[in-house]
């Protein structure tokens, strides 16, 4: 985003969370959950909107969405009421959605999210419960319908507009996404959609009425979350800056930029009014405790943040790391359970500290978080390390063993050997290495001679190049010294 641009112009953000109940079947019949299922092969009469054919509500799901509003610290309503939300759309094979409108589940409540080491607090208008539309399947000749996931159970979690920046809005949808899967209400895959974020955008200047939101569908990552809220913010002011008029509509994400979709509808334009197959839905006293009873805490979220905080005070005791390391480790569970079992399997904590919080967390970023693709495995690391401080590989030799590693696995000395890095101390072959680098650059050498001390790091770059990075380096630099000063 252009700074100059945002001093005149204030952003506000709404975010509208579609969260998939993590239930056996679907919200209204008895169709089986079937991720990966061949298409239109987990459908009934009942999803697809056949005549006569009755909906029967799902009780885990409804037990499942007191839970997230428990969690979230919402207003539970004793009763609630499922409407009808009429629009057409080729994956919608009733033509109306089953949804809740003026009376929700739940309201109220909030989302705290830690932000530069504060707690910040989000409020919530809402969480009701709704069923789910399919899915289009574009190809260049044709576009196809597969109805296995209409019907299946959502809580859509609606925010306030009060969330201020893409920073914001991204810390709001992680600890969502964190609360709603610690709570069991969700698997939260985002990749296979168990949790989507429609965010509502809007801009304006300071103490003046909100602008005009324009909503962007669908976003199932948190960078490309990030990306669209700061790529419309930036399309609103260069429309405003211009003269221009901001329109209501709904855009969608291609991984790179934001496209138009349709106009924004209202509420009036889905005529909704409730479904008349279904009774008012009574949420007993009971179901309430019950629901609160799975919980840790409630709300767990802001449970959590408190949770944290203990445990990253624990590890620098523990460990003797200090508080920046141990919150970059314990971002994701999954990496700090690996640190963990490293320092178990007999690593210095720093040392495994510095390994995983560099390479280990670069190259798990190439795998766009796959831990399945992760072949590398604590014991690894720590012999890794031994063999470093012993002196049989150099740091530069060690990252392309790691890498080698966390890709394929195998044994670490086998990697060595056969990568050829086992780190060189014969000084007649690194004299020879010396001799090759100052016949190959004698301008470089002549400026050291000058005074100019600071080539040297480029003479020891080329040096560990000859070498591939398997000389010994302090060895190798008093070799090179040696070299320069009997030529001067």
């Amino acid at each position: 985003m252009k700074g100059a641009s945002l001093l005149d112009h204030q952003p506000i953000i709404g975010i509208e969370c579609h969260v998939q109940l993590d239930t056996s079947t679907k919200l209204f019949c008895n169709c089986e959950i079937q991720e990966g299922a061949s298409p239109n092969t987990a459908i009934c009469e009942v999803c697809t909107g056949q005549p006569g054919a009755l909906p029967a509500i799902n009780k885990k799901a409804i037990s499942l969405g007191i839970r997230a509003g428990l969690a979230l610290g919402c207003d539970l309503q004793t009763t609630s009421v499922f409407a009808r939300k009429n629009y057409f759309y080729p994956d919608l094979p009733k033509g109306y959605q089953i949804s809740q409108f003026d009376k929700p589940l739940c309201t109220g409540g909030h989302v705290h999210a830690e932000l530069d080491g504060v707690t910040q607090q989000f409020a919530l208008t809402r969480i009701h419960l709704e069923e789910d539309a399919g899915k289009l399947i574009h190809d260049p000749s044709s576009s196809r319908v597969d109805w296995n996931r209409a019907g299946r159970g959502l809580a859509e979690i609606v925010s306030e507009p009060v969330i201020r920046g893409p920073r914001e809005a991204v810390a709001y949808m992680r600890s969502l996404h964190r609360t709603m899967v610690a709570a069991g209400v969700c698997r939260g895959d985002m990749e296979k959609g168990h949790m989507r974020f429609d965010v509502n955008v809007s801009v304006h200047r300071p103490n003046q009425p909100l602008g005009t939101r324009v909503e962007i569908k669908n976003l199932n990552s948190f960078r490309f979350a990030s990306k669209a809220i700061s790529e419309e913010i930036q399309r609103q002011i260069d429309i405003l800056n211009r003269g221009g008029t901001i329109q209501a509509h709904t855009r969608g994400w291609t991984g790179t930029r934001s496209v138009p979709l349709r106009e924004k509808e209202a509420a009036a334009d889905y005529r909704y009014f409730p479904d008349p197959d279904l009774p008012p839905l009574q949420i007993h006293p009971e179901e309430i405790e019950t629901a609160r009873a799975a919980l840790p805490a409630c709300p767990l979220d802001k449970h959590l943040i408190d949770r944290d905080r203990k445990s990253i005070q624990d590890w620098c005791t523990r460990y003797g790391l200090n508080e920046a390391t141990v919150s970059k480790i314990q971002t994701d569970a999954q990496v700090a359970t690996f640190f963990e079992a490293c320092v178990t399997a007999g690593g210095a904590p720093f040392e495994m500290a510095n390994w995983v919080q560099t390479e280990f967390l670069r190259a798990l970023k190439s795998t766009e978080g796959q831990w399945a693709l992760v072949a590398l495995q604590p014991t690894h690391l720590v012999e890794l390390q031994a063999h470093v401080e012993n002196g049989k590989l150099s740091h530069t030799a060690a990252k392309k063993v790691f890498e080698a590693l966390f890709h394929h696995g195998g044994d670490v000395s086998s990697h060595i050997q056969s990568m050829g890095l086992e780190q060189v101390d014969d000084e007649r072959m690194l004299q020879k290495a010396v001799d090759s680098v100052l016949a190959q650059y004698p301008d470089e050498c002549q400026s050291y001679r000058n005074g100019k001390h600071k080539i040297l790091g480029f003479l020891m770059g080329q040096l560990m190049r000859e070498t591939r990075g398997a000389a010994d380096p302090s060895l190798l630099k008093k070799i090179l010294l040696q070299a320069l000063q009997e030529n001067s």
